[in-house]
């Protein structure tokens, strides 16, 4: 008796053993990064926490991403639910990454080593203690903030009228995609948020290229640069 037909995106694949992390293929490379990234977010934060979106224009990585969850459930319950899909007109062909995401190395507070010519092995403490520090000083600044004037050309950007459902995460999937990203500082109850890019120029281009991006059909971004 003839089996019936199964999409690849159905079929037992020879997976890896699960883990927090999900590879993802077969998305339509002809949809814009942003967009597309927003949509995968919106859908696979529905069974847990996202800790990180890995998605590159290159054409070695077009079509791909990789999706990073809390924990293994949720990761197994996303790639259950939404195995086979169909997001802009191809289904979901979703896979347990291979190796484990380096974020929790940093989660875990693990040390890292650099090889420094002429010198021994030295521990480095994760970038993300060092982000954090910068984090607090630039939330620090923005706290007290209460004019919301279009401000001279500079580094950091305001974004205005944010719907309630927008998270920190989603904002910085969309503008850590522009060269030179640095801090995010969302604040839900006004409904905005500050992006801090290193310079003025990079966060020019982000402002262009985000200004009136539509997060939802009724919702268009509000970006201008930030007064100081």
């Amino acid at each position: 008796m003839n089996q019936p037909y199964l999409h690849p995106a159905n079929q037992i694949i020879q997976d890896s053993a699960p883990k927090e992390t999900l590879y993802v293929t077969g998305l339509n490379d002809k949809i814009k990064l942003e967009d597309l990234k927003f949509v995968l977010y919106i859908l696979f934060s529905q069974f847990g926490e996202v800790l990180q979106m890995v998605m590159k224009k290159t054409q070695k990585l077009r079509g791909q991403a990789f999706i990073v969850f809390q924990n293994i459930t949720y990761a197994t319950n996303a790639k259950s639910a939404l195995s086979g899909m169909i997001v802009y007109d191809k289904p979901l062909i979703i896979e347990f990454a291979y190796k484990k995401s380096v974020i929790f190395d940093r989660i875990e507070g693990k040390f890292y080593y650099k090889q420094k010519q002429h010198k021994e092995l030295q521990p480095t403490l994760p970038n993300e203690l060092m982000k954090e520090k910068k984090q607090k000083k630039f939330e620090e600044k923005i706290q007290n903030s209460s004019n919301l004037n279009q401000g001279e050309i500079n580094n950091v950007l305001l974004i205005e009228s944010l719907p309630p459902f927008v998270t920190e995460i989603m904002l910085s999937e969309l503008f850590r995609q522009y060269p030179g990203y640095s801090l995010i500082k969302l604040i839900p109850a006004r409904g905005l948020a500050f992006v801090e890019y290193q310079n003025d120029d990079q966060a020019t281009v982000a402002l262009k290229g985000l200004s009136n991006f539509k997060i939802t059909p009724e919702c268009q971004l509000k970006v201008k640069y930030a007064k100081k």
